[in-house]
């Protein structure tokens, strides 16, 4: 996957040494109730779209551009449905990281759902599923997040547009 420039250049100076990143994850539900997700090229997961945003990106600018280079979708983001600290993870090369993730939850229309596509490497295949009907391999981050955002959407006026 490709690593944006500014952590390649933190990581020229600290190596694998723990990095505290910013992240964003986007739930896209579609007319039918269905969630966009990808089947991610690194780990062959199942999984929301996500990823980190650039120096000085707004987190739902972020996870808009996200969402159209993965999948060619683009959304109307609605609200966040969480804001928390993952897990550390380490990477298969040995960098470590722990992710501050704003997670957002957005739709598309019809025409919008039909678009989508694998947009980039990040993910080898993209496609709507039933919530209650999700492939396998997903990873507990994703049926969290998707939980929270049917959650969020089952608010009375959670119609509300997110502003930008």
């Amino acid at each position: 996957m490709p690593t944006p420039d500014f952590i390649l250049s933190l990581r020229a100076k600290i190596g694998h040494d723990q990095l505290w990143l910013p992240g964003v994850s986007v739930v896209v539900t579609d007319p039918e109730g269905r969630v966009l997700l990808g089947r991610r090229s690194d780990s062959g997961r199942w999984a929301v779209v996500s990823g980190v945003p650039e120096p000085g990106e707004q987190p739902a600018a972020a996870a808009l551009r996200e969402c159209e280079e993965e999948t060619g979708v683009t959304p109307e983001i609605l609200g966040v449905t969480a804001v928390e600290a993952e897990e550390p993870i380490e990477f298969p090369n040995g960098d470590r990281c722990v992710f501050m993730s704003i997670d957002f939850v957005a739709r598309t229309d019809a025409a919008g759902a039909a678009r989508a596509r694998v947009g980039d490497e990040e993910s080898t295949a993209v496609g709507w599923f039933s919530p209650d009907a999700l492939p396998e391999p997903v990873p507990r981050s994703t049926r969290r997040r998707i939980e929270a955002a049917r959650a969020w959407l089952d608010q009375p006026g959670s119609g509300a547009r997110f502003r930008l």
